[in-house]
């Protein structure tokens, strides 16, 4: 059950980035916000660009500094073609982990400890324990948000970061799918790798280092990601009504300048040709 939760939690991540990316949209034509969006893309770039190598693909075409890109070309084939599946999930990972330095490097301000809540049994009482924990970690997430000290600067500056990662997780609504199905990968050879060392071993914690620490890497990035998708939504929320109201004052009171210029100068020309006739 621990690894279907798992499954479940990645998935809400993918979906927050799908929903992300929508209300964004319009956002990311403007410089501004592509520039603040920049590595959090690199990050998303590097890591896709990795993960498409090690599956055994070929990286065929990469922008790193692009800023107008979002994704590489590659070519997978046989059992290359895993990586169709995991690229579209490896930014959520990588801007976990540059999530996990960044917020070090700031003296560790957030809290990052967040795991995906416990699925007791495949039930509905199950399911409805699931949701409750996933509610209570994002009151927590909310909470912590909150209560931040929002007088210092590196606060700014490591929510801008974390809204840049964010933005660079996330993933048009046609590429989450193969997201989703690489994230329902993850945690079946997950759970059949678990499965196998606790036969060998009789007990997870007897497992070979490289499981067991694989195993805490994903969960424990898991629950940065979602931390990071949630502090990215919000703050999606607040920058595209921004540049919303942005264009609606701005453009739009440039439009109806021009178009009143425009009707001015059809009445001075027809005034003109009026006293011209009666001349005449």
């Amino acid at each position: 059950m621990e690894y279907l939760a798992l499954f479940i939690w990645l998935a809400l991540c993918l979906v927050m980035g799908a929903l992300m990316h929508y209300a964004m949209a319009g956002a990311l034509t403007h410089r501004a916000v592509q520039l603040l969006a920049a590595p959090g893309m690199i990050v998303r770039k590097i890591t896709m660009t990795v993960t498409a190598l090690v599956c055994g693909g070929t990286v065929t075409k990469v922008s790193i500094y692009e800023l107008s890109g979002h994704d590489i070309d590659f070519k997978a084939e046989g059992p290359a073609s895993v990586a169709k599946v995991l690229v579209p999930l490896a930014p959520v990972f990588g801007g976990a982990v540059a999530m996990i330095q960044l917020n070090g490097m700031f003296g560790s301000p957030l809290d990052l400890h967040y795991v995906p809540p416990e699925l007791s049994a495949l039930s509905g009482s199950g399911f409805k324990g699931f949701l409750y924990g996933t509610w209570l970690v994002l009151s927590s997430i909310v909470g912590q948000a909150i209560k931040a000290d929002w007088h210092t600067l590196t606060l700014y500056c490591l929510f801008a970061l974390t809204f840049s990662l964010a933005l660079g997780a996330c993933a048009p609504a046609s590429r989450v799918k193969e997201a989703i199905l690489g994230a329902g990968l993850v945690a079946v050879v997950l759970a059949l790798l678990s499965s196998i060392a606790v036969r060998k071993a009789g007990i997870l914690a007897g497992s070979p280092v490289w499981f067991t620490s694989t195993r805490t890497f994903i969960i424990e990035s898991s629950g940065v990601a979602f931390l990071m998708m949630v502090y990215g939504m919000l703050a999606a929320l607040v920058v595209g009504f921004t540049m919303r109201a942005y264009e609606l004052l701005f453009k739009s009171g440039g439009k109806g300048a021009a178009g009143r210029k425009g009707k001015g100068k059809g009445r001075t020309a027809r005034l003109d040709e009026g006293e011209e006739r009666e001349a005449a």
